[in-house]
């Protein structure tokens, strides 16, 4: 065997060794891009679990058994953690089965109108605390742990079509619970969203 042949085996091991070299970096850069992946998922699903264990636990108490205005009652009562909330926006959900979209379609019904209706019981009394109409939303700063903020509620004001008959429209609200969302935050925390349903006659008693 002459020197050229085995000039070209060095050659040909010489690129052997060069193609293992670059396989085993791009393996090792592959695990070490996975191992980090695999870390930051961990770290998401402990953030995940943190976030959620502290998960706001409000009490709500809606003073009075039934009338106009009644006074709506936060407490901020766990979980141990989470002292304070920085603010909390309440929103009056509408009732709970009812597809109210058709209406939208009835030629005789104001858009402006049922833009801004509450299907529900109450809602948050206007001009009072800062609340705009209609009433659907109320925002609390500053809620301690163990403290109280209250916001005065009243009936809803009854729509144009009972307008011949406001009392039909209580009487058509009164089994209907009032259903809250609370949006809480708190600095350095993603907001948690809670949900609330409260009976709008109190049991006596």
């Amino acid at each position: 065997m002459d020197e050229t042949f085995w000039t070209a085996v060095s050659a040909i091991v010489a690129l052997l060794a060069v193609g293992l070299t670059v396989w085993a970096t791009r393996q090792a850069a592959a695990a070490a891009s996975a191992s980090a992946a695999t870390a930051r998922e961990m770290a998401q699903i402990e953030r995940d679990r943190w976030h959620r264990d502290l998960t706001p636990e409000l009490r709500f108490t809606l003073d009075g058994s039934t009338g106009s205005p009644r006074a709506l009652r936060i407490e901020l009562v766990g979980p141990v953690g989470l002292d304070r909330l920085d603010r909390i926006t309440l929103s009056v959900r509408d009732e709970a089965g009812i597809d109210h979209a058709a209406l939208a379609a009835d030629p005789d019904l104001r858009p402006q109108e049922l833009a801004r209706m509450i299907w529900g019981p109450y809602r948050f009394r206007p001009d009072v605390n800062g609340v705009l109409e209609p009433g659907r939303e109320a925002v609390l700063v500053g809620l301690e742990r163990g403290e109280q903020l209250i916001r005065l509620m009243e009936y809803t004001p009854a729509p144009s079509w009972f307008e011949s008959d406001p009392l039909g429209w209580q009487t058509r609200n009164a089994t209907q619970p009032v259903r809250l969302r609370a949006e809480c935050h708190r600095d350095g925390h993603r907001p948690w969203t809670v949900v609330t349903e409260l009976p709008s006659q109190a049991s006596v008693g």
